[in-house]
């Protein structure tokens, strides 16, 4: 007597089971999305970023003689900047001081105290609150309780950290007077995000162990005295196109310049330079020229 077969349903080549999908898992938002990463990637174009504003948002980090230099920087902002500025500044966590009211007195901008969730916008100066961490995520601000590492707190770190991760290649970061190290680790995420990097010269800072840091550590595309700052930070974002375009058409006979000095490149020096986007290496060009003193370039 033959045996019985069960008999097996039919089944859809390459249906999800489960309503998963076959290769990978379900991706979910979580609240570390608002946290600064350690090693953000280098992006390799612009639409990665498609939550980055559409002005410039530059991150300021200063702590010991900070405030003098905030105020000489943003005495030299004009009030039509096309760009915000936000404030890290190290404060004692019982400081409910006159920060936000000192550096009104001294600029046309709108200065305010950054709250939990604030937006970001053009013409303003948001300054971090006393003993918090704050984030940045699709261009709002997020404030967080304050995180310290062996002992030390380092608020400008954190927050380059995300404005990185959030701007990319738009992300600007600014060291100005300080002591300690605190702002080093932050601007390498905004050099290894493509963004730019500006630091006060350590001779014109009260105390220069800041700006020195970021300098020793290569970090700093621009070093000037705090008043020049403003004037160079302003100049960069005029002439950095994938600041004020994520389309911006370069002219195809630069393109064809670019690549025929990459074939030279590998002729004579070895680096492959034909393997990297041609994205990346436009604005790294880009960013090179625009932080250029030479009016010229």
């Amino acid at each position: 007597m033959p045996m019985a077969t069960k008999k097996t349903k039919p089944t859809s080549k390459g249906k999800p089971k489960n309503g998963k999908p076959k290769n990978g898992k379900a991706r979910t938002l979580s609240a570390a999305s608002v946290l600064p990463v350690e090693n953000p990637s280098l992006p390799t174009s612009g639409h990665e970023h498609q939550h980055a504003a559409s002005f410039p948002i530059i991150g300021i980090g200063a702590s010991a003689g900070g405030l003098e230099a905030l105020e000489v920087f943003l005495a030299r902002v004009p009030r039509q900047a096309g760009a915000a500025f936000v404030i890290v500044q190290h404060l004692d966590p019982q400081y409910k001081g006159m920060l936000v009211e000192l550096l009104q007195r001294v600029t046309q901008l709108q200065v305010i105290e950054a709250g939990d969730g604030t937006p970001v916008q053009p013409e303003h100066v948001y300054v971090i609150p006393p003993g918090k961490d704050m984030s940045l995520l699709h261009g709002s601000l997020h404030l967080l309780p304050q995180a310290s590492a062996r002992g030390r707190v380092l608020p400008i770190d954190f927050f380059f950290r995300s404005l990185a991760q959030d701007q990319g290649e738009r992300s600007i970061g600014v060291i100005l007077s300080g002591m300690g190290t605190d702002g080093t680790l932050g601007l390498r995420a905004v050099k290894e995000a493509a963004g730019a990097t500006f630091v006060q010269s350590p001779d014109s800072a009260k105390f220069d162990s800041m700006p020195r840091s970021a300098i020793d550590a290569g970090l700093a595309d621009v070093v000037a005295a705090v008043e020049e700052l403003p004037a160079r930070i302003l100049s960069y974002r005029d002439h950095a196109p994938f600041i004020s375009s994520h389309d911006e058409m370069r002219v195809t006979d630069a393109q064809s310049a670019v690549e025929k000095i990459c074939v030279l490149l590998r002729e004579y020096s070895g680096n492959d330079f034909t393997v990297y986007k041609r994205s990346t290496i436009y604005r790294r060009i880009e960013r090179r020229m625009a932080s250029s003193p030479d009016p010229q370039l």
